[in-house]
């Protein structure tokens, strides 16, 4: 399922887009400009060392994930998790995939369940060069709704990693996009996800 409005692929959701509330449709968004377009790695670090040793790029949401799960008797856990985010800076192009997601549950009497889910390694290309991130700092909240529905939700915050061996890189989450339902009778389920971030990549000391 996805958006026509957001351009933006749903895999679990159904029924109503969780940002702008327009109809999923079926099937898949065009592709993020055709296809990243490859560069050297020598071009990239010149363009960094260019940009006085750091080169920021902005990235967005292009398909997010959700999964729900229950147990007896009434505690709803939902994760959600960016899958794929993709950008560009001039003709460098960069996409980002989820390869690795954090979980993590917890309960609170009575029947309050709160499920966390954040992106915990990514690997990608920018401008055809591999990329490695991993979760530098996590964030997470919980709200509930009168009398048991709890909405537990997590996302990354930043990751680290490397690009090659001249040059290492940080996400920074700019935007974080928020969702919660229910199920009868009590199970509330959250979700969150990095909607939009900068990746910078900057110069090995």
């Amino acid at each position: 399922m996805y958006c026509p409005e957001c351009k933006c692929e749903f895999a679990g959701w159904t029924g109503m887009c969780p940002d702008c509330k327009t109809p999923l449709i079926e099937g898949h968004p065009d592709d993020f400009d055709q296809a990243v377009r490859p560069i050297s790695y020598e071009d990239l670090v010149a363009l960094v060392e260019e940009n006085n040793g750091q080169l920021m790029v902005e990235l967005m949401i292009t398909a997010i994930e959700k999964e729900r799960k229950w147990t007896f008797p009434y505690f709803g856990f939902g994760y959600a998790w960016a899958k794929r985010m993709e950008g560009g800076s001039g003709d460098l192009r960069v996409q980002l995939t989820t390869v690795e997601v954090g979980r993590s549950k917890s309960r609170k009497f009575p029947y309050l369940g709160y499920g966390f889910a954040w992106e915990k390694r990514m690997l990608g290309e920018v401008g055809g060069n591999e990329l490695t991130l991993h979760a530098a700092k996590v964030s997470r909240e919980k709200k509930w709704r009168f009398p048991y529905l709890g909405y537990g939700r997590a996302w990354a915050e930043e990751m680290e990693g490397e690009c090659g061996s001249r040059l290492k890189a940080r996400l920074t989450t700019t935007e974080v996009g928020k969702n919660g339902e229910w199920r009868f009778p009590y199970r509330g389920y959250g979700y969150a996800w990095v909607k939009k971030a900068v990746l910078t990549l900057s110069l090995k000391g």
